[in-house]
């Protein structure tokens, strides 16, 4: 890990050899702090930020990513993947991980809980504007400028149809009306 230290122009105490900045100036943030446990630990990004987080990014003592594939199929496992995403995100800024949230949508309309559904989909696209309201870009025109990736666009593009068919069910329940 020393090399990446030289490669960066860190010094031994993590500061840049050109930027001497006095610690209490400014707070870290959770990412900055992120970093440093990984370059004096030599961590995974992820393995760093359930270290600052005191484990936000972790469900029943697993990363989210390691329960992808294993509980794919568990709606219940997925939630709390999502839950641990959002947490995550409020504490670091990170975008949470689309892939839990798509998951929940595509479980949820399995089940036919439409309204599930539209919820996961809706918090998501909530938190991708939230993301990009900090860099002055509706996620509108993110959508346009194909600045979101494969999986916020497949969201994105679903919660229509399921908008839809939460509607058609709400009338078939209510004879109709």
């Amino acid at each position: 890990m020393n090399w990446i230290k030289n490669f960066l122009g860190r010094s031994k105490n993590g500061r840049s050899d050109q930027q001497q900045v006095p610690q209490n100036d400014k707070p870290e943030s959770a990412q900055s702090k992120a970093f440093e446990v990984m370059l004096d630990e030599g961590v995974t990004y992820g393995e760093a930020i359930a270290k600052v987080t005191d484990g936000a990014n972790l469900v029943d003592g697993k990363h989210t990513w390691e329960l992808a594939g294993s509980h794919k199929h568990d709606i219940n496992a997925m939630k709390r993947c999502c839950d641990a995403e959002i947490k995550t995100y409020r504490i670091t800024g990170d975008s949470p991980a689309p892939y839990y949230f798509l998951l929940v949508a595509i479980l949820s309309r399995k089940q036919k809980n439409y309204a599930q559904e539209v919820q996961y989909c809706e918090h998501y696209l909530d938190l991708v504007r939230e993301c990009y309201k900090r860099d002055d870009m509706p996620l509108e025109t993110a959508l346009k400028e194909r600045r979101l990736n494969a999986t916020d666009s497949t969201i994105y593009e679903r919660l229509p149809k399921a908008r839809e068919l939460l509607e058609k069910s709400k009338n078939i329940s209510f004879g109709g009306d």
